[in-house]
């Protein structure tokens, strides 16, 4: 009787979160399927600066041109190929990660090189990784509180040989009050992480009220720290790996409503993938789409 009870409860939940997001019956079907499935996470490489110019990864697929937005020295690997296992991972020549994170990063397209950058929320390295294949600022930080994590996060800085990069552990509210500011900001905020469904990992409450409702508020209080250390003209990338909305749009629609000289930034090649819970440009992966399990990005530009 109690596995009936549970099983009840989660498919309500998942019907919320599919209503929440507007879905029509079939793509409704589709999201639940992926879930429960949890078969749809997709591995990819992003290349370290230890990596020459042109190398390239013996296990990449030859043929990536369904994805357009596909960052540079990124590689997705053949099928039933496993990079971690490879001598090239351990000696640092690349950093393996979720395709859906690549995708998160794609919004770094329209933006200009930083001099200077912030890794609000960084552990294990992903993001800063990403951002590191398209520029390589003067002086990057890529910041993580938890302190088991921030020696993930080292760990990896140093492997991957990243340049003009330091670790640091302070709150997003520290770095609010030391008045620095930054080019660029990654906001790869925490979330109810409900995608980890569909990679096949256990994550009980993702899809419950409590566990979105206390991320969604802890996100907001990360962003109004965040938006106190962008220089004029700068940008901040937000996204998560979660799909409610209160986590995603409602949060980017709360800071460009509370916080003045703030705009969200159209991203040409994310264009397919615009939200329809917006009216400004912010962009939102399925497992559907075929690119991992998915997430949210949002990019936004202080007034100069």
């Amino acid at each position: 009787m109690r596995s009936n009870t549970v099983a009840e409860e989660r498919s309500k939940a998942e019907q919320r979160l599919c209503d929440r997001l507007g879905l029509a019956a079939e793509a409704a079907e589709r999201l639940v399927q992926a879930m429960r499935a949890g078969a749809s996470s997709r591995s990819a490489v992003v290349l370290s600066p230890k990596a020459p110019v042109d190398y390239v990864p013996p296990f990449a697929c030859a043929d990536m041109s369904a994805a357009p937005w596909l960052p540079p020295r990124v590689f997705v690997p053949q099928e039933g190929e496993r990079p971690t296992t490879h001598a090239d991972y351990a000696a640092g020549l690349y950093y393996s990660l979720d395709l859906s994170s690549c995708w998160e990063s794609a919004a770094l397209a329209v933006v200009p090189p930083p001099s200077s950058s912030l890794d609000m929320c960084a552990a294990p390295g992903g993001k800063t990784m990403l951002m590191a294949a398209r520029h390589t600022p003067q002086a990057h930080t890529a910041n993580e509180v938890n302190a088991a994590r921030r020696g993930i996060l080292r760990q990896n800085v140093q492997l991957c040989g990243l340049p003009n990069t330091e670790v640091s552990g302070l709150r997003p509210d520290q770095w609010a009050a030391e008045g620095r500011v930054f080019d660029l900001l990654l906001v790869d905020a925490p979330c109810s992480g409900q995608s980890l469904l569909c990679k096949g990992i256990k994550n009980p409450g993702c899809l419950g009220a409590q566990m979105v409702n206390g991320n969604a508020k802890r996100q907001k209080g990360i962003m109004l720290a965040a938006v106190q250390c962008v220089a004029p003209g700068g940008h901040i990338l937000y996204s998560t790996c979660t799909y409610d909305p209160d986590e995603n749009e409602k949060v980017m629609a709360y800071i460009l409503r509370r916080v003045p000289g703030w705009q969200a930034v159209e991203v040409p090649s994310l264009a397919e993938f615009r939200s329809t819970l917006a009216d400004f440009p912010c962009y939102r992966l399925l497992p559907e789409h075929g690119f991992g399990a998915g997430g949210f990005c949002c990019l936004l530009r202080k007034s100069s």
